[in-house]
């Protein structure tokens, strides 16, 4: 099979199309034959070893974590799945990923898609999703008249979880470019912070939870907008740097799918609570120009790479 792999960390030019062999099922996992994936910040973190603590890979590795496809094969014990069923699943940390054109899924970490969402569109639900859900929602535990601080509002995760903060009820402060502001106020953000011109930490007081997938000099300044006993929640957000603050708890989690997180998520999809968006869509063969985009911190949701047709 085709797949994107590296065999050491670095650049996109460490990102090559290649021959790969087929992987072996495991018990407990899916076969996929992948119909579409999308790229994610970890991705090009994972690739580049920024975030070696976190993901421990046996090169060479293919790249990605989420995908949308159909079930080819079942692994040993699996239930609640069939072969030919259409599902959206992400990878273990670590495993080879799916920008490939075979994957093998954990079969807790899949879920049938809907007919009503496109694998284009489902792709989205992964990763970013639950990127968003798990900090805002497990972790960060937002709620209504809650006062939250997200940064990336029109990124990828960021405009999910945007949307996610609108149902509970909460009122939304969102950073983002000077280009996204009417993008991220048609999310439902009550004020929009345009890092190109205003200093956020003016604007956003007394918070009750900070989402930062930033990390560095906005990781500690958002600690000290939190009110004490906020919350402080993360992806992605490396370096870190102590806060200074022990009255805010500062929490981070793996990213993984189970049943009841892709249950909930999907609800919110199929009843229009998220509009996921998307950026745009990159043929299977264009993969180092869906990174290069991606990592260029511009545009408004989701990169997606279109595996097969």
């Amino acid at each position: 099979m085709q797949a994107w792999r590296i065999h050491e960390h670095g650049g996109l030019d460490k990102l090559n199309l290649e021959d790969a062999p087929m992987p072996t099922l495991r018990p407990g996992d899916v076969m996929v034959r992948v119909a579409a994936a999308s790229a994610n910040p970890s991705d090009w973190r994972i690739r580049g070893g920024q975030i070696r603590n976190h993901f421990q890979l046996h090169l060479p590795w293919t790249v990605g974590r989420d995908c949308a496809g159909r079930v080819t094969a079942l692994g040993e014990g699996v239930t609640g799945l069939s072969v030919g069923d259409e599902i959206i699943g992400v990878a273990t940390p670590g495993d080879n990923g799916p920008h490939a054109e075979y994957a093998r899924i954990p079969a807790v970490a899949a879920v049938k898609r809907p007919p009503s969402i496109s694998p284009i569109t489902a792709t989205t639900l992964g990763i970013a999703a639950l990127s968003s859900y798990i900090p805002l929602i497990e972790l960060g535990k937002l709620r209504a008249g809650q006062r939250v601080l997200i940064h990336a509002g029109a990124g990828g995760v960021g405009h999910l979880a945007v949307q996610m903060a609108k149902h509970v009820g909460a009122e939304i402060f969102a950073t983002c470019s000077t280009a996204n502001i009417d993008f991220c106020r048609s999310l439902g953000a009550h004020k929009v912070i345009d890092y190109t011109r205003e200093d956020f930490t003016t604007i956003a007081r007394d918070l009750d939870v900070v989402f930062d997938c930033l990390g560095g000099d906005a990781h500690v300044k958002s600690a000290a907008l939190l009110k004490r006993g906020g919350k402080l929640v993360y992806i992605n957000a490396d370096p870190l740097r102590p806060t200074g603050r022990d009255d805010i708890e500062v929490l981070h989690t793996p990213i993984m799918g189970n049943t009841e997180r892709f249950a909930k998520i999907i609800e919110w999809a199929t009843t229009g609570v998220l509009k996921p968006h998307i950026d745009r869509v990159f043929a299977f063969t264009d993969a180092k120009a869906m990174y290069a985009a991606s990592e260029s911190g511009h545009g408004r949701g989701k990169k997606v790479l279109q595996v097969a047709g």
